[in-house]
């Protein structure tokens, strides 16, 4: 699975919401796939792309959508 799965959730998800939240989706979406196990490390790399940005909310990492998936 790939990181563009992950950015289609996040949309789905209204464009914000929390690595577990985009986990518990992607089990849902994908029942048979591994993807929920790999969110973190999809995330980071959205991150790194300038895609997503990560803030720190309530001891909670909120992710939200800054740009468009390329």
């Amino acid at each position: 699975m790939s990181q563009e799965e992950i950015y289609k959730i996040l949309e789905e998800l209204g464009g914000e919401a929390t690595s577990g939240q985009i986990s518990r989706r992607a089990k849902e979406k994908y029942p048979n796939l591994s993807l929920y196990m790999y969110v973190a490390r999809r995330l980071q790399r959205l991150e790194l792309y300038g895609v997503v940005k990560s803030e720190d909310k309530n001891r909670k990492t909120l992710w939200k959508i800054i740009d468009k998936y390329k």
